[in-house]
Order: C-alpha cells, then sequence, then structure tokens
C-alpha cells in the first residue's frame, strides 16, 4: 500500500507493505472473504477511527454531542492518540503498539453496550414519556448497538493484524507461509 503526500512534503511516498514475497491468496492474514490482508485492513480501520474522531469535533462544535462534554473531548483524544499509535505500529512492522487500540476499542464498547442497555431499559420502563422521546431513544439504542457491531468488526481486524504482526517478528511467518514453531 502507498500513500503520496501532498500537502506537506510534495513527492513524499510512505509505503507499507503487507503482504509478504510468495503468500498465497488463501492465507489466513486476509480480511472481508480473501480480498483484503489484515495490514491494509488494520490501515483503513485506523483510517476510518480518525475520521470518527474528525466528524465528533465537527458536531461538538455544533453543541451535538452523546452523553457528556468533558467525556466526549476525552474520547476523542484518546481514539485519536491510539490510532496513531497503532499507524506507528503498522509502518514499523511493532504488534505491541496495536495492543492500546485493541484494549480502548474493547472497553468503548463495553460501556457504550451498558449505556445502550440502561437506555433501553429506561425507555421501556418509564411511563411518562411521550412518543417522540421514546422514537427517539430507541433510535439511539439502534444506533449504539450497530456501532458496537462495527466497532467489534474493527477490533478482529486489528487483533488479527496482531497476531501477523506478533509471529512476523518471532520468525513463524517465512515466505512458505505459517510453520509450527518446533519444527
Amino acid at each position: 500500500m502507498e500513500i503520496s503526500c501532498c500537502w506537506c512534503l510534495e513527492g513524499t511516498r510512505i509505503v507499507i507493505e503487507d503482504e509478504e514475497p510468495g503468500e498465497d491468496n488463501a492465507s489466513s492474514y486476509k480480511c472481508f472473504r480473501s480480498d483484503v490482508h489484515v495490514k491494509k485492513a488494520c490501515f483503513y480501520v485506523g483510517v476510518s477511527a480518525l475520521i470518527v474522531c474528525a466528524f465528533s469535533t465537527v458536531c461538538m462544535f455544533f453543541g451535538v454531542y452523546t452523553v457528556n462534554l468533558w467525556l466526549d473531548i476525552v474520547l476523542i483524544i484518546l481514539n485519536t492518540i491510539v490510532s496513531l499509535i497503532m499507524f506507528i505500529g503498522l509502518y514499523y512492522d511493532m504488534a505491541f503498539l496495536i495492543l492500546p487500540f485493541i484494549v480502548s476499542e474493547i472497553f468503548q464498547c463495553a460501556a457504550f453496550f451498558m449505556l445502550a442497555n440502561y437506555t433501553l431499559y429506561y425507555t421501556i420502563t418509564f411511563k411518562k414519556q411521550k412518543f417522540y422521546q421514546k422514537f427517539d431513544q430507541m433510535l439511539m439504542v439502534i444506533s449504539i448497538y450497530l456501532g458496537i457491531v462495527i466497532c467489534a468488526g474493527a477490533v478482529w481486524a486489528a487483533a488479527k493484524c496482531y497476531h501477523f504482526l506478533r509471529k512476523k517478528k518471532q520468525g513463524l511467518y517465512s515466505n512458505a507461509g505459517p510453520r509450527c514453531m518446533w519444527a
């Protein structure tokens, strides 16, 4: 994968090699129906996380935030930092730098799952709400569950990339494909 930098340094290229020479198409380190290598998928996950952070920042300037303003600010900063750390790990083939992204996403999924369940319980049991209030809360719960599913896919791709980089560094992954540790 090659990224050309057009704004800051004209003519500068960043090349991320994600496939080993001689790697077959049936490798276990492919995602999305064996179309994308896990390292490239992890790069796409990081880019999408940065896009969501930018979108959330723009929304906050218009007064739209999820639960608490300061919590959103902390989450945006945290997600930006762990995404940038993941990019460094991808560039230098350091598997341990992908772990902060995986851990933070798992904790965020768990917290948002509890929030969605609490909101769902509150919406069903609290009878003094008007229909449009219940409808808005149900839309929020559905969007949170959808976000959790998307986040789970991102964590899965990042975890596969982590295992790929770890095995590559240990020498268990050679040009011929995965081999046994004791051979």
